[in-house]
């Protein structure tokens, strides 16, 4: 959008600097045409001519024609410096409502750049406090992810010592098993020993 605008503010630049350029001669035209319409509003003197003599009939019949011609010929003489005259009224009045359109149109778009400017401004700050709540959220994820990696930790040495655990009561079991098959062989040979001692001591007293 900022395109549009900028051409549209170079050519105005471009056409503000034309009429500087020629300001002189509008200035001119410009008060020619409100010395033209100081005239046209004034009301033209009447001046008194002598009236002409008594003629005949056919003197009349005669000369009427070349009254009319005289006075269209006058009516055109008065009329002829305000044609061109009224074409630059004309003129100027298209150029300033031309001008004015211009202008209306120059204070649309200001109040339009004007309003963009604002939505602008209101996105930039919505935009930072949208990257503030997202660094929030960043640095909070990243707090989670550090406890989550803690507690990770955590449950891996637990694990870990669960299992040495296990070990540690497997090697006790089998320890446990070993001593107690060891004490039942000691037993077993102490009995053996201790009924053979006796068998024996039985013989001694038979001989006796």
């Amino acid at each position: 959008m900022s395109d549009w605008i900028e051409q549209y503010s170079a050519a105005l630049t471009e056409r503000d600097a034309r009429e500087r350029a020629h300001k002189q001669y509008i200035d001119a035209y410009t008060k020619l045409a409100d010395r033209t319409a100081a005239l046209e509003a004034k009301p033209p003197p009447v001046a008194s001519a002598p009236s002409p003599p008594p003629q005949s009939p056919a003197c009349r019949g005669r000369t009427s024609t070349p009254t009319k011609g005289k006075a269209a010929a006058i009516k055109e003489t008065e009329q002829s410096p305000t044609d061109p005259l009224a074409r630059l009224r004309t003129d100027l009045a298209t150029t300033q409502k031309a001008r004015t359109t211009l202008q209306t149109q120059v204070d649309e778009l200001t109040a339009s750049l004007s309003a963009l400017h604002t939505q602008h401004k209101t996105s930039t700050t919505q935009v930072t406090q949208l990257t503030r709540q997202k660094a929030d959220v960043e640095r909070k994820l990243k707090d989670r992810d550090e406890e989550l990696k803690g507690k990770g930790r955590l449950v891996e040495q637990a694990q870990d010592e669960m299992v040495a655990l296990g070990l540690q009561l497997h090697m006790s079991e089998e320890r446990k098993e070993k001593l107690a098959h060891e004490n039942k062989e000691l037993v077993d040979r102490w009995m053996k020993r201790m009924g053979e001692e006796a068998d024996r001591v039985n013989r001694d007293s038979k001989w006796a």
